[in-house]
């Protein structure tokens, strides 16, 4: 039995490492068929999503940098917009002040224009009033005189008279 026991563990130390070898060429095998495939498949994934990362992070950038100009751009726009609104307020106000200024050029002319006028008809009503009272005056002169005397000599007292008349009323304005 110890011969059986000997040739068993001999045979089993040759089938081990004929296993062993046998495992070695297997792992070699399959490491040259499948491992260089699955490694290069790895790094040209690993490459891929690399490129896929630098692009987006390009694209960020290029987007946050399109987002800054924008924002300028924006804020430039703001800036135009108060500043025309600013000159509109002030033509505006400009306008106001035109149309004010020219009003009261007009009140003014107006006003003078019925001055004058009010003079005008105060002279020509004086006038009328001197007419009549000279009609009267000379018509009354003639009853209490009851004599002739010439016109002239009645029209030139009676003017020298409403002169009175006028510059007492003038005095007294």
């Amino acid at each position: 039995m110890g011969l059986e026991w000997q040739k068993i563990i001999q045979s089993l130390n040759l089938t081990i490492v004929a296993n062993w070898i046998n495992f070695a060429i297997l792992v070699a095998v399959l490491s040259w068929l499948l491992f260089r495939p699955a490694k290069e498949f790895i790094q040209e994934k690993r490459e891929r999503i690399k490129s896929r990362i630098d692009n987006a992070q390009e694209k960020e950038e290029t987007a946050e940098e399109l987002k800054e100009r924008r924002q300028e751009e924006l804020e430039e726009a703001k800036d135009r917009r108060r500043e025309i609104v600013q000159q509109a307020e002030r033509r505006a106000d400009e306008i106001v002040e035109d149309a004010r200024e020219e009003a009261e050029k007009e009140k003014s002319r107006i006003v003078e224009e019925a001055k004058k006028e009010a003079e005008q008809e105060k002279q020509d009503v004086l006038q009328e009033l001197e007419k009549q009272y000279v009609d009267v005056a000379l018509v009354g002169a003639e009853r209490v005189l009851q004599r002739e005397i010439d016109r002239e000599d009645h029209e030139e007292f009676i003017n020298s008279f409403f002169k009175d008349l006028q510059e007492r009323e003038l005095d007294a304005e």
